[in-house]
């Protein structure tokens, strides 16, 4: 069965109601599972993507998805949600350790991706254009990464009083770990979303 396809269970809609509400509703609360039966991953110049498996030898097109950990944290390999470039989610993987050597590694490598946390030091530019906040940022590393996001206060999460994460508009993730540590300039720039 292919990961967007629901089976039908008339004894399982049966005791939910025939309704289209009551049908609607028991698709779209159903858990679906990613297993190398019905897809495949690569990863692809720095982004993972995710063929669907069909009916048979033949296959859907390659799209870019994004993975997200659901509870806990703590395990990089479990309860994997894949995501389309929409933030839908496609279906959830149990574990990553049931797709073989290669695409365990895409997986893995875009897991680190997502949950790698650059810290910032200095806030160089931040600009608002077109509904979204521009910033141009030097991290620990002396990189000069620029980023955006879409909802900037929804963005900013305040986690003490000093330290906050801020996810990007790819779910890049980005941390200023004391905010008083930064120099005044860059205090002057963030103080209106924080």
């Amino acid at each position: 069965m292919a990961i967007g396809e629901i089976e039908k269970n008339e004894e399982e809609y049966g005791r939910y109601g025939t309704g289209l509400f009551e049908r609607q509703a028991l698709e779209a609360t159903r858990v679906r599972y990613i297993t190398p039966e019905n897809a495949s991953f690569e990863d692809r110049d720095g982004c993972l993507f995710m063929c669907e498996k069909g009916g048979g030898e033949s296959a859907k097109e390659q799209k870019r998805v994004m993975l997200h950990l659901l509870f806990p944290y703590s395990s990089r390999r479990e309860l994997v949600s894949v995501l389309n470039t929409e933030q839908d989610e496609i279906g959830i993987i149990s574990d990553i350790g049931i797709f073989d050597g290669e695409q365990q590694k895409a997986l893995e490598k875009e897991i680190a991706r997502k949950y790698f946390i650059r810290k910032i030091v200095k806030i160089n530019e931040l600009k608002e254009k077109n509904g979204m906040t521009i910033w141009k940022v030097t991290d620990a590393d002396g990189n000069r990464p620029e980023f955006s996001l879409k909802d900037t206060y929804g963005s900013i999460f305040r986690v003490t009083d000093e330290r906050f994460v801020i996810t990007d508009a790819d779910g890049n993730r980005f941390e200023i770990e004391d905010i008083n540590k930064l120099d005044a300039k860059s205090r002057k720039k963030i103080e209106l979303y924080i």
